[in-house]
């Protein structure tokens, strides 16, 4: 059953229609989506921005379909529902995943979309419009229901920042309490969030940032340890930190840059977990490291909805908190690309439809 009362016929949105600079983030009137069928409409409270976001605006990802509204992060109400929606309603608070599969497949069923067995999983923002805009649409199966006493503007920002860090660190990573742990593009989104679970679960935290004016900062999130390197030149420094042994994992956020000395920071038989590429280009590695060293490199993608879920339990519980520097009006959104681009941001920027 689809019901629209009250719903507009059109909305703003952020549409953009080329690549380029955050300029190309331009203010539209487009029409409100409607729901098909096993869709829900939702009416986005607040969406936040991603480092991903600024490389789909730049081009970083050619294949992606233009005009798209970006936005993968949302927050909101829903507010309309298609023919055969199931376990969901209007009025229900939800965020979504990030990456939406089929819905059907044995990957999709259990919860675990970014893996769809039947097509490539389509990116919210990117393949499908997403939010940076006052409504969008997605599949019921890619909604996950909030629980009471999380606000929409965390939840905005859960999905990519923890959900991302608790992927990486628990099930790819498998980080143990007591383990000395880096977390490299460490004052970012995912970077400062990596360091709330990772002083959570136990760890010893080492933070490396390029700048020093962020350190409080990530000592306050859980930084036991924080290394400034406008170079990012870490590895030796992270060897003295451990007693000449290295690290038991990184958490690689920065991806090309950063990537070598990760490696070369690592004990003998650790482990790099891969989660971004913040530069789009390829990286260079050397053989010997993970031969003589018995390293892993470990790639990662996004969470499921069960890990999504547990990161709501801890946040609700107080366990762990969310970093958001600022939150703009939609129509704002250009300025907050150009300062995060700039490296002006302290945590996630956020924006309210």
């Amino acid at each position: 059953m689809s019901s629209r009362a009250a719903i507009p016929e059109s909305m703003n949105a952020l549409l953009l229609s080329r690549f380029g600079g955050p300029e190309q983030l331009v203010p539209s009137v487009r029409p409100v989506p409607k729901p098909g069928p096993g869709e829900v409409l939702i009416r986005v409270a607040y969406c936040g921005i991603c480092r991903h976001d600024l490389l789909t605006r730049s081009g970083a990802f050619a294949k992606t379909p233009l005009p798209v509204i970006p936005g993968h992060q949302i927050g909101g109400t829903i507010v309309s529902l298609g023919s055969g929606v199931t376990g969901v309603q209007t009025g229900q608070r939800v965020s979504s995943l990030i990456r939406i599969g089929c819905g059907n497949c044995a990957q999709c069923r259990g919860g675990n979309e970014a893996y769809c067995e039947t097509f490539r999983a389509r990116f919210l923002g990117e393949d499908l419009d997403g939010g940076y805009a006052e409504f969008v649409k997605i599949p019921d199966h890619a909604v996950i229901p909030l629980p009471d006493g999380l606000p929409l503007e965390t939840a905005a920002v859960a999905s990519c920042t923890f959900g991302t860090a608790y992927h990486a660190i628990q099930t790819r990573g498998q980080a143990q309490p007591g383990e000395t742990v880096v977390v490299t593009g460490a004052s970012g989104g995912v970077g400062l969030h990596a360091l709330e679970l990772l002083r959570h679960f136990g760890c010893r935290c080492i933070a490396v940032t390029s700048s020093g004016e962020k350190s409080e900062l990530l000592h306050q999130a859980g930084a036991d340890e924080v290394i400034t390197s406008e170079d990012l030149i870490f590895a030796d420094q992270v060897k003295a930190l451990t007693g000449g042994s290295g690290c038991d994992l990184v958490i690689e956020v920065v991806g090309e840059r950063t990537l070598d000395q990760s490696i070369r920071a690592l004990r003998k038989g650790g482990r790099v977990v891969l989660t971004g590429n913040i530069t789009g280009k390829k990286a260079q590695i050397t053989p010997a490291h993970f031969i003589l060293k018995e390293i892993s490199l470990i790639g990662t993608r996004t969470c499921t909805k069960t890990e999504l879920q547990e990161v709501y339990e801890l946040l609700v519980s107080g366990a762990i908190r969310v970093h958001v520097d600022r939150i703009f009006p939609l129509e704002k959104g250009p300025e907050a690309h150009a300062l995060m681009e700039a490296g002006a941001s302290q945590g996630r920027y956020v924006l309210e439809a």
